[in-house]
């Protein structure tokens, strides 16, 4: 039997679907898998900011709906572009592991958050990472920069901005231990990263016979990691045009989950410990809004 992934078309999304795919082929090997390429309203408008653009899931609605429409058996994501509620009839039935969940300081100088000069210019069409930049460091220019990564990448190799600020895990998992410019790590209390970064999910109907399968071949961390996260974001209310934040981290039975949020009035990071992790990001979730 063939399964019909949908994914993006992205050079990201591609490998992130094949390597979800190998985590299932090695569950069930002899597997056959045709990838089905669906545009999303992200892909197609690449010169307004996210916030501006005003649809909820901007990156997975026309994807999940492939297989809400049964042109699709499973739907590939990066978990952060999943909203907190999906849509009537679908679940998230795994994760494969997790890559870095935080972000980082790309540029061909080699900068750091302390070492930008004043006035440089700073790319990212991220609501949180613009705040939370301009908090640290109010004398850069943050601008705008869209696209998929290697598009960002490319243009900050051209002189277009100073730097970028991205996600680890894009970078890794697209350039490997060879980035194509300097890469310095941002700690995440700094700037906190959004909920589901790094975490690859699968999607597919509630009655689908891939549940079990997929579950199978979840990573059991992350899972943990993640429903935190989701439940945080759930319980958060925030969406793309608010500068919040946050990530959880299972280790030994415990979860330590670090969460941000800035505005005009500062910044606020918190610090949330517990071992059920629905509760956890719950909690999270009610000291952010407190």
């Amino acid at each position: 039997m063939k399964i019909v992934v949908a994914t993006r078309g992205s050079k990201l999304s591609l490998i992130q679907t094949e390597e979800f795919l190998e985590k299932l082929r090695k569950v069930e090997p002899g597997l056959q898998f045709e990838i089905k390429i669906v545009k999303t309203v992200g892909d197609v408008v690449q010169d307004v900011p996210l916030y501006k653009i005003g649809v909820k899931g901007i990156f997975e609605k026309e994807v999940n709906a492939a297989v809400l429409s049964g042109e699709a058996d499973v739907a590939i994501h990066s978990l952060k572009d999943l909203p907190s509620e999906l849509s009537s009839g679908l679940a998230i039935a795994g994760y494969s592991p997790r890559a870095p969940p935080h972000d980082v300081l790309v540029s061909v100088v080699g900068y750091s958050l302390d070492t930008l000069p004043k006035g440089a210019v700073v790319g990212t069409s991220s609501v949180r990472r613009a705040e939370f930049l301009k908090f640290v460091r109010p004398d850069v220019r943050v601008e705008p920069l869209r696209g998929n990564v290697d598009t960002r990448i490319r243009k900050v190799l051209a002189g277009q901005y100073d730097a970028a600020v991205m996600a680890a895990a894009g970078l890794l998992r697209l350039y490997g231990d060879t980035p194509p410019l300097s890469v310095k790590p941002i700690r995440p209390e700094i700037i906190p990263p959004p909920p589901g970064q790094g975490i690859v999910a699968a999607v597919v109907r509630e009655d689908s016979w891939l549940l079990d399968l997929i579950k199978k071949a979840s990573d059991f961390k992350t899972s943990i990691e993640a429903t935190a996260e989701r439940e945080f974001l759930k319980a958060v209310g925030a969406g793309c045009h608010v500068a919040v934040g946050g990530f959880a981290t299972y280790r030994g039975g415990l979860i330590e989950f670090t969460a941000g949020y800035v505005d005009g009035g500062g910044r606020q990071i918190v610090k949330i410990y517990g071992v059920d992790p629905v509760e956890v990001g719950r909690r999270a979730a009610l000291k952010i809004r407190s």
